[in-house]
C-alpha cells in the first residue's frame, strides 16, 4: 500500500476537483427533510417520574398524557434522478427510541437469559430504522413503485391509543401502488433483520387498497401470510420448529360525512400456530367548530393454548377545543376490561387526563404543540393482582387502586 504523502495530497485535491466540477454542471437534488418527535418530563404524586397507566391483558393504552417515551424520527429524502417519467429516491431515517426507565444495549448471559447488572445505556442512541431506495410513477407497474430496504412498511395506525393495526416492518423489497382498475396492489416480501444466519422469518404481506364500493371512501383489503424459512444448522442442534402464521384485515373508511369527521371499521384475524386473534374496531371523529372529538372502540378475542387467552374491550375518546389565540384544552377518558379465559376475575381500568397546550396553529393537527397534563387512572383489585411487580406502574403504585402523573410534553411532526 502506497502512504507517500505527497500522493495521498494528490489523490485528495483530485477527489476535490471532480466533486466540485461535479456539483457545478449538476441540478440541486431535491431534498425533502420531514420526521416526527416527542418528548417530555413529568412526576407521579408519590414523588418519583412519570408513570404510565396500561391494563394488564389490553392491547393498547389511551395516549394523551400517557407517554412515558422519548421518540425522534428525522426523515431525509433526495430524488436523485427522472428517468423516462419515474422518479428515484433514497430515503433515510434514523430513529430514536428510549421508554423512560428502559436500557439499550445490554449484556445477556445467553441468548434470552439473565441481564448483568448496570450493563447498558440509558442515553438517547440513533439507529437506522428506514434506509431504502425507490422508484416511483413506473408506467409497466400500472404507474407504481418498487422499492427495497428497510423501512416502516404497511403500517395502519388508530390515533388516540396509536394502535397499529397492520405493521410489516423489517428488511425487503416489493411492488406498490399499483393500478389494477379495481384498487391499488402491492406486494413485498419481508424479513426480520434480527434473524439468525439459519433461521428467519418471512412475511409476503399484499394489500388491495382504494377499492371503491362506497362514495367518499374505500375498502383496503390486507392479506399477510408468514413462515420459517429455513431451521437447519451445520455446526449445532436444529432450530425448533417455528409455527406458519396468516393475518386478514378489512378495512372500510368514509370521509367527511358522519359529523364532519373521518370513519374507520375494521375487522381482522390472525392465527399464528395455535394462538388467535379476532378483532373489530371503529374509530370516529367529529368536527363541532372549534372542538375536535376523536373516539374507538374496539373489541378484541384472543385464544391460546392452555386457556391463556383472553378477551379485550376498550373504548375511549377525546376532545381538543381551542379557546384563544394558540391556546387549547383538550381532555381524555378510555376504559379497558379484560376477561382472562382461564376463569381469573375481571380487570378493569379507566384513565382520565386534562390537559391545556399551546400550539403553532389553530387546529387541532397544527404542530409543534407543548402540553401541560395531569392524568389520573383507577383500577379495580383484579387489575392490581395482575400488575407487573416489575414495571413502573407496579413499583409505584402496586399496593393502591388509583395513581396520578403530571408532566409537559412537546411534540411535532413536519
Amino acid at each position: 500500500m502506497n502512504n507517500n504523502p505527497m500522493t495521498n495530497k494528490a489523490l485528495l485535491a483530485a477527489l476535490s476537483a471532480t466533486c466540485v466540477a461535479v456539483t457545478a454542471h449538476a441540478d440541486p437534488l431535491p431534498f425533502t427533510f420531514s420526521g416526527y418527535m416527542r418528548a417530555g418530563t413529568g412526576i407521579n404524586v408519590r414523588g418519583g417520574t412519570q408513570v404510565c397507566m396500561g391494563l394488564p391483558g389490553a392491547d393498547t393504552k389511551w395516549r394523551l398524557g400517557n407517554e412515558c417515551d422519548y421518540v425522534i424520527e428525522p426523515t431525509f429524502n433526495a430524488r436523485l434522478i427522472s428517468h423516462e417519467g419515474s422518479d428515484w429516491h433514497v430515503h433515510f431515517m434514523p430513529g430514536i427510541y428510549r421508554a423512560w426507565g428502559g436500557k439499550e444495549f445490554q449484556t445477556y448471559s445467553s441468548p434470552g437469559g439473565a441481564v448483568f447488572p448496570d450493563s447498558g445505556t440509558d442515553e438517547l442512541v440513533a439507529r437506522f430504522g428506514q434506509v431504502y431506495a425507490y422508484g416511483t410513477n413506473i408506467a409497466a407497474l400500472g404507474n407504481g413503485k418498487v422499492w427495497v430496504g428497510r423501512r416502516f412498511y404497511n403500517r395502519l395506525q388508530t390515533g388516540i391509543n396509536d394502535q397499529f393495526l397492520e405493521n410489516n416492518d423489517g428488511d425487503g423489497a416489493g411492488i406498490e401502488d399499483i393500478d389494477v382498475r379495481v384498487g391499488k396492489l402491492s406486494v413485498a416480501a419481508m424479513l426480520n433483520p434480527r434473524g439468525g444466519v439459519s433461521n428467519n422469518r418471512i412475511a409476503v404481506p399484499v394489500r388491495l387498497t382504494n377499492i371503491p364500493v362506497i362514495p367518499n371512501g374505500g375498502l383496503a383489503l390486507y392479506v399477510t401470510p408468514s413462515m420459517q424459512l429455513k431451521r437447519d444448522i451445520q455446526t449445532d442442534t436444529p432450530n425448533p420448529q417455528e409455527a406458519n402464521g396468516l393475518a386478514v384485515g378489512l378495512y372500510q373508511t368514509l370521509n367527511g360525512v358522519l359529523l364532519g369527521g373521518n370513519t374507520l371499521v375494521a375487522l381482522k384475524m390472525d392465527w399464528l400456530g395455535t394462538t388467535r386473534n379476532s378483532r373489530v374496531l371503529l374509530q370516529q371523529s367529529a368536527n363541532l367548530g372549534i372542538t375536535v372529538i376523536e373516539g374507538v372502540a374496539e373489541y378484541r378475542i384472543n385464544k391460546s393454548a392452555g386457556n391463556a387467552g383472553n378477551k379485550w374491550f376498550g373504548v375511549g375518546m377525546r376532545a381538543d377545543t381551542r379557546v384563544i389565540g394558540p391556546f387549547r384544552v383538550l381532555a381524555e377518558v378510555g376504559h379497558d376490561m379484560v376477561k382472562p379465559d382461564n376463569g381469573g376475575h375481571t380487570r378493569n381500568m379507566t384513565k382520565f387526563t386534562l390537559a391545556t397546550a399551546v400550539s403553532a396553529g389553530q387546529e387541532a393537527g397544527s404542530r409543534p404543540t407543548i402540553r401541560l397534563f395531569a392524568t389520573h387512572a383507577i383500577w379495580d383489585e383484579a387489575a392490581r393482582l395482575a400488575l407487573d411487580p416489575t414495571s413502573r406502574l407496579g413499583q409505584v403504585f402496586g399496593d393502591q387502586r388509583a395513581g396520578t402523573s403530571v408532566g409537559l410534553q412537546a411534540e411535532a411532526w413536519w
